[in-house]
């Protein structure tokens, strides 16, 4: 498998097609190396900071990659292809915790070019970032149905610049 850098710029629709789809693919991985795959349904870009653009990822503290992107403050953003979908629907209902997703899905890390968290072989486009800040919102700002929950269940966001990004040929 070869993989070549793009402009991040270059691949934003698809990004956004795939998280209106069947979500976005993100991998991060612990202290200890192991990695863990989730599935996103909604991703924002934009910006620039140090020159790199931004991405920020909203995860949910029940979420086993919360836990990860707390040790190893990066991740991988990895667009998946309509072939894998039974894999991304997987990714978004099994806990981290519970399954080893990259051994139960069939999906194959490949080690990135700037962060720890593997890219998947699988996925056409993988997004290598690092985390720079990370925000629990107010209360006052979430959705209706969301403030019914304890704040400490709400999703923290994570703003972080984009190292690379890597297409598959």
């Amino acid at each position: 498998m070869e993989r070549k850098e793009t402009r991040f710029e270059s691949i934003i629709e698809s990004l956004y097609i795939s998280a209106m789809g069947q979500g976005i693919l993100l991998t991060s991985s612990g202290k200890n190396g192991n990695p863990n795959i989730m599935t996103l349904g909604w991703i924002l870009v934009g910006g620039v900071y140090h020159g790199h653009p931004i991405a920020v990822v909203a995860v949910r503290p029940a979420c086993y990659s919360f836990k990860l992107l707390d040790e190893v403050n990066e991740f991988v953003l990895c667009i998946p292809s309509p072939e894998i979908a039974d894999a991304v629907s997987f990714c978004g209902t099994k806990l981290g915790r519970d399954y080893d997703k990259f051994k139960e899905t069939g999906l194959m890390p490949v080690p990135s070019f700037h962060v720890t968290p593997p890219s998947i072989a699988q996925c056409p486009v993988n997004i290598e970032c690092k985390i720079y800040h990370k925000q629990r919102p107010p209360h006052y700002i979430l959705t209706p149905e969301h403030r019914k929950s304890p704040l400490e269940e709400q999703h923290t966001i994570y703003f972080a610049e984009v190292l690379g990004t890597y297409m598959t040929r």
